[in-house]
């Protein structure tokens, strides 16, 4: 039943005046906090499929149904207050000439006393980090910081339903860590459009693959993200951190390493390959292990140098995670070393000791 589902499309259609279709019969149901990325080439109608869901466009048949209300002109209130959707350039949802106007806007026109705009101003501004920022410029921020208070605009009127559309495009590497954290605490129901698909390896647990107007794939992302050739078939690419991972998996097996180096990550590292399904699909899986120790450094390279008559220790904690498997693993040809039972998160803390070389 639609009513059972924050978001439900059935068979919706969407072609412009001129005649051109974009959306080609597009069915999909998403539960409510379910966290789901929207993936697929440029021109493949993400962005027309979004704007459907709170109404900025109209499907031209079918129906998309949000919170068990359908989506059409006569209610597109209500379901903004449900649907809030946070643009890929922030310049698109800020005007207002200060950070807590803009907060302030949506709720405003929800018709809120002030003690309620001002209370949820504060909370909105407290969850993506701009505190104490009430009174700044908005187009005095950074890139980063304006996507995080496009993202505090639409927090503030409290909608059931985000949908992002590139979220981490241009962000720094803080500020997208601090996204993805955010993302994945969050209790909300989350539709994440996106070419990073490593955010959506991060906070997604299902994907869905748009093509050509049509949904080619909706299943867990855990497998549509490791599967190299199909992502390939529509124009994707594996996440960047499973071609680093397929990378050193492959040095390791080849022996493009020599063998102290070798033995040093092997240590730590375990990569092997899973099959699944009856098409016998393969993807490389990664597991870390928990462990202490210190090695010494016999050689220094120019760039890693510390100044003479020091030792310093340096202190890293790598913690990984990986979404739900079942597998089974042949151990019978390695090493005992190797034998190991694996989690689905595998944490190492470890410190070097560097020897300073004169």
């Amino acid at each position: 039943m639609a009513n059972d589902k924050a978001i439900h499309v059935d068979n919706a259609h969407f072609t412009y005046p001129d005649g051109h279709e974009v959306l080609k019969g597009l069915s999909c149901e998403i539960g409510y906090g379910e966290k789901v990325a929207l993936i697929g080439p440029n021109g493949a109608g993400k962005s027309t499929f979004m704007s459907l869901l709170n109404g900025v466009s109209l499907a031209s048949s079918g129906e998309v149904t949000v919170s068990g209300m359908k989506v059409t002109k006569n209610n597109l209130v209500d379901i903004r207050r449900k649907v809030g959707i946070v643009f890929q350039d922030p310049d698109d949802q800020l005007f207002c000439p200060t950070v807590f106007d803009d907060v302030a806007f949506g709720p405003l026109n929800l018709g809120l006393p002030r003690e309620e705009i001002e209370h949820r101003v504060a909370d909105s501004l407290s969850l993506v980090g701009l505190s104490g920022f009430e009174e700044r410029s908005s187009f005095h921020l950074s890139f980063g910081e304006r996507k995080r208070l496009a993202l505090a605009t639409v927090l503030s009127y409290q909608p059931d339903i985000l949908v992002f559309d590139e979220p981490s495009t241009n962000m720094d590497p803080l500020n997208r860590r601090k996204l993805i954290q955010w993302l994945q605490q969050s209790e909300k129901t989350i539709l994440l459009c996106t070419h990073d698909l490593d955010i959506a390896l991060d906070v997604c647990t299902r994907c869905l693959v748009l093509s050509d107007g049509q949904f080619v794939a909706d299943g867990p992302a855990s497998e549509i993200l490791y599967n190299r050739d199909f992502l390939e078939e529509n124009n994707l690419e594996l996440p960047l951190a499973l071609m680093t991972h397929e990378l050193l998996h492959d040095k390791l097996s080849t022996g493009q390493m020599d063998a102290e180096h070798r033995r040093i990550i092997s240590s730590f590292l375990h990569a092997h390959r899973h099959v699944h399904g009856p098409d016998g699909h393969e993807h490389v899986h990664i597991h870390f292990h928990p462990h202490n120790h210190d090695h010494l450094h016999e050689q220094v390279e120019p760039e890693h140098t510390h100044e003479p008559e020091r030792s310093t220790e340096h202190e890293h904690f790598h913690e990984h995670h990986f979404l739900q498997h079942s597998h089974e693993h042949n151990d019978d040809d390695r090493s005992p070393e190797q034998r190991h039972t694996h989690d689905n998160e595998h944490v190492h803390n470890h410190t070097h000791v560097h020897e300073d070389k004169k």
